[in-house]
């Protein structure tokens, strides 16, 4: 039981810090009060003078492949994708991922708390995705809620692929026939109408290509990445309820890439799109996540929208708003302490809680 006295706490309404009295019981958020305020049994709290730090959410990283693809490793710790998958044989992510990754500890001193792990690109069809804490000995113990949604790749990704495995073209016409096809299926043996659909898309004509299709089945579509949303048509853009953006911090390698750039972050928020940030670990490290935002606050994008497209909007889009993502009563006690404003580009995680337990302490935490 952890009581931090005079905090900068993060409010999940105004996405502002205010000086609140922070406490956590088990594994929750038992109760955040003002600072003058007493509680039961008060002093079986240990209590900590957090005066001069900031306390956030844990961030989340919306679209992940951690523990899937390893670190340093190549094919051996390369679970992220199966190339002879079938409609009828549909992979899930729990199934692959290894939690002694080195790039769990990363994550948790970076601030990264729990992140959406999805397959990567490579496969039309992908797997059943799912989200997980950053710590634990086994993924059932990670685990915060599996079968998420189902993922789909279009673009560049899936075509080359396919083209490596069998020596076969595959065209854009293909990738939604295939992806039509899926979806009907899956709707015939009883999947829910409502089912979401994550969609890894960058090109304007893939992006269309997937509303398209959202409106035909009337499907529950997320789109993932959007790199080229700019491009599309104004009224298209109006049908986008939610985008999972990003990685922009990343290298340019392929010519959907070419329109990469961080004002997609200030698009989105101009026209009140739910957002949140991504790093795509590997693609972009996982200790990039906050980048992500920093760099969308140097497009314009207000330190409030920023702060809340780490924390609560990824929350929100994936459906666990009622678990994590927000300082809140009776939510997982989730929880990282900042030095300073934690956007700031100096900003240090001094320690980090998953579900009430210290699983990350700086060498500047007392």
């Amino acid at each position: 039981m952890i009581i931090f006295n005079h905090a900068y706490v993060l409010n999940p309404i105004s996405n502002e810090f205010k000086k609140k009295k922070l406490v956590i019981k088990d594994q929750y958020i038992h109760a955040i009060l003002d600072c003058d305020t007493t509680i039961e049994q008060e002093d079986l709290y240990q209590n900590i003078d957090a005066s001069t730090l900031y306390i956030t959410p844990g961030l989340i990283d919306a679209c992940s492949q951690i523990g899937l693809k390893e670190t340093g490793i190549r094919w051996e710790g390369n679970d992220s994708y199966e190339p002879t998958q079938e409609t009828s044989n549909i992979l899930s992510v729990v199934d692959g991922i290894y939690p002694f990754d080195p790039s769990f500890k990363l994550a948790i001193s970076s601030g990264v708390t729990s992140a959406h792990v999805m397959s990567t690109a490579e496969n039309v069809i992908g797997a059943y995705s799912a989200i997980i804490h950053m710590d634990g000995t086994t993924v059932d113990e990670m685990l915060i809620t599996n079968n998420v949604g189902l993922s789909f790749s279009m673009g560049d990704v899936p075509k080359k692929a396919f083209f490596d495995f069998t020596k076969k073209p595959l065209t854009r016409m293909g990738i939604a026939n295939i992806i039509r096809q899926t979806i009907q299926k899956l709707r015939a043996d009883g999947l829910p109408l409502d089912f979401p659909f994550f969609i890894r898309c960058h090109r304007a004509d893939d992006i269309e290509t997937a509303l398209r299709i959202q409106s035909e089945l009337q499907a529950n579509f997320t789109l993932v990445h959007a790199t080229e949303f700019a491009l599309i048509d104004k009224d298209a853009q109006k049908e986008i309820s939610q985008i999972i953006a990003g990685p922009v911090f990343q290298a340019i390698e392929r010519f959907e890439l070419k329109n990469l750039h961080p004002s997609l972050f200030k698009q989105l928020q101009t026209l009140e799109i739910l957002s949140c940030n991504a790093t795509d670990h590997p693609i972009s490290s996982v200790s990039h996540l906050k980048l992500e935002s920093s760099l969308a606050i140097r497009e314009g994008v207000s330190r409030n929208n920023a702060i809340r497209s780490l924390t609560t909007d990824a929350a929100k889009i994936l459906q666990i708003d009622h678990l994590t993502g927000s300082l809140a009563a009776g939510l997982y006690a989730d929880v990282v302490v900042w030095d300073q404003h934690p956007l700031n580009l100096s900003a240090k995680v001094l320690s980090t809680l998953i579900k009430g337990k210290e699983v990350y302490k700086g060498s500047d935490w007392k």
